[in-house]
């Protein structure tokens, strides 16, 4: 198995994957900006004065990791699935099992340009809200790397979701109706363990509560949950799904639409 067959030119392809959406960048850098920005405003001016139980910070400072993971998560998904998707409309995706690479060299391109645009939404998303949270983090240089792994792990995802999906239709489901509501539910927003009775407890099994868990401990520095069977919930997550990916495409999987 050849994992590095033309390193240049996975470099082409990761390049071409960011200019591509930077190309946009209205559509996909302010327009999500905005977005996690209102959301700020709302949630964290009606709800400035409450205060969270872990750790006993403010709500504000509270919510600000979580905008950042939903940034990450949405974006990251977004970048390789519409990519991919959008070979399928031009009909152009058997051009995919010709480019000179190895099969992990394309899910590397992929997977780059998504974790790119995911960790710059993430970033500006977090510089935007230094003027009402401050600019304190617990553990900066684990913050950006944990969402660099969100953004691995979501990036997956959207090369896996491109595969499988023929439509734009079929994508924009996927993350209205399953990936929405999943990251919503995940503690973005809110304290996972402070909903009433069983929910709290079905929440906790919500697989991107970890993840989340995990970016808020490093902006934090206090966690929702054990820290430690977070993170090791967080590399699993990500191996798994990137091994996925590439099985998808090692099985040629909606390659030859």
């Amino acid at each position: 198995m050849i994992l590095f067959y033309n390193p240049y030119g996975m470099w082409t392809l990761m390049k071409r994957e960011v200019h591509r959406f930077m190309k946009v960048y209205v559509q996909t850098l302010i327009s999500p900006l905005i977005s996690n920005l209102l959301y700020l405003a709302i949630f964290g001016g009606t709800l400035s004065s409450r205060h969270v139980t872990i750790g006993h910070v403010g709500y504000l400072k509270f919510l600000v990791p979580g905008l950042c993971v939903m940034g990450v998560i949405f974006s990251s998904f977004q970048n390789p699935s519409f990519s991919i998707v959008a070979h399928k409309f031009q009909n152009t995706i058997m051009d995919f099992n010709s480019y000179p690479l190895s099969n992990f060299e394309k899910l590397v391109g992929f997977v780059f340009g998504g974790t790119c645009r995911g960790i710059i939404i993430g970033g500006v998303t977090y510089g935007a809200t230094i003027p009402f949270a401050g600019a304190w983090i617990a553990h900066p240089i684990l913050f950006f790397l944990s969402l660099g792994l969100v953004g691995i792990t979501f990036s997956s995802i959207g090369v896996i979701s491109g595969l499988y999906v023929k439509t734009f239709e079929g994508t924009n489901f996927f993350l209205s109706i399953v990936l929405t509501p999943v990251t919503y539910l995940a503690g973005v927003f809110f304290q996972v363990s402070s909903l009433p009775g069983v929910l709290s407890h079905i929440a906790l099994l919500n697989p991107l509560f970890p993840l989340v868990s995990c970016v808020r401990y490093m902006y934090l520095g206090v966690s929702e949950g054990n820290i430690l069977v977070n993170g090791i919930y967080a590399v699993v997550v990500t191996v798994f799904f990137f091994a996925a990916a590439y099985y998808f495409i090692k099985k040629g999987v909606g390659l030859k639409y």
